[in-house]
């Protein structure tokens, strides 16, 4: 009777320690999370490697200055960044050239005021940290030289618009050039880049988006893609005979352009056709610099005045034959 009453004792103390240690685990949980979930500000600090857009250097470098922030943040969220008070986290930004500044005397230092950097930090870091200040007040890298040169990037495209529908004005890219990079042999031989092509049917409305700019072999790029704007709008033709009138000849000099008018049609939006009316047509003029410039005699009109907002135009006849008559 007495080794079943021990034993009897031995199970429920054993039973107590058990449920002992799961309060107290479940106590040290709550206590954990909650301390967790409040917010500190605490100092960080950071070895910053930029990857930058600037014309003619190599595009990444590292700083040998740390980066020390004041930020405020949840436990959590300070723990998934600062691993340690006193040690720097690596930490790779892509910082525009546009912040970048030239150290006087020095052909490859640059500096960049950390104010300036806290969208990207933002950016590597996350939303769940609030920037308080920065205890660096800039930081130095030192970029390496590369030979380039810049070429235009041209953008491909197969758009069709609406019946009355028509793209407006020039295609807008950013960026509408490139700086290339590699041994001059190559860039000898490269006078522009393209872009994937883009593709729209029975377009109507303005079209905005982004585009890869293809690679080319054997060299770099300074963006591998480009933002383009095309505007289409609807428009109405209207046509005008047109008088061509001569600009720049001298009082002694009689002269004949032939034929002496001409037929415009021209383009303007729908919504302005009220104002762009008969009453209203393009304007041509042929000056006399332009004959005497010519081997021929033959000119091409000029416009000196349109519509507001006119698209495009085609002139019926494209160039007049110009005769001096006689000399005074």
């Amino acid at each position: 009777m007495r080794e079943k009453g021990k034993e009897k004792v031995l199970k429920r103390l054993g039973s107590d320690w058990v449920a002992l240690l799961i309060s107290l685990l479940l106590a040290f949980s709550v206590w954990f999370f909650h301390g967790m979930s409040l917010k500190y500000m605490v100092p960080m600090k950071f070895k910053v490697t930029i990857n930058t857009d600037l014309e003619g250097y190599a595009g990444e470098s590292t700083s040998d200055d740390i980066l020390v922030i004041r930020a405020t943040g949840t436990g959590f969220s300070i723990t998934g960044v600062r691993r340690s008070a006193n040690v720097a986290r690596n930490i790779k930004l892509a910082v525009p050239g546009g912040k970048l500044h030239r150290v006087s005397g020095e052909g490859s230092l640059f500096e960049v005021y950390t104010r300036d950097l806290t969208d990207e930090l933002y950016q590597a870091l996350g939303a769940k940290l609030t920037i308080n200040s920065f205890d660096t007040e800039r930081l130095t890298f030192k970029l390496t030289p590369r030979t380039h040169k810049k070429v235009p990037v041209v953008l491909q495209q197969d758009i069709s618009c609406k019946s009355q529908y028509m793209i407006a004005s020039d295609i807008v890219l950013r960026p509408d050039s490139v700086a290339v990079y590699g041994d001059v042999a190559m860039l000898d031989g490269i006078t522009q880049v393209e872009t994937d092509k883009v593709v729209f049917n029975n377009a109507d409305a303005p079209l905005d988006g982004k585009v890869r700019i293809k690679p080319v072999r054997g060299v770099e790029l300074s963006a591998s893609e480009t933002e383009y704007h095309i505007d289409i709008v609807r428009y109405i033709e209207l046509s005008s005979e047109v008088e061509f009138s001569l600009v720049g000849k001298p009082a002694k000099v009689n002269m004949m352009i032939n034929p002496p008018s001409g037929t415009v049609r021209y383009r303007v939006p729908y919504a302005l056709a009220e104002g762009a009316s008969a009453d209203n047509p393009p304007a041509f003029a042929v000056y006399y610099s332009d004959f005497t410039a010519s081997r021929s005699g033959v000119v091409v009109p000029r416009l000196y005045k349109s519509p507001s907002q006119m698209i495009s135009y085609e002139l019926d006849p494209p160039s007049v034959e110009c005769v001096v008559l006689e000399l005074q």
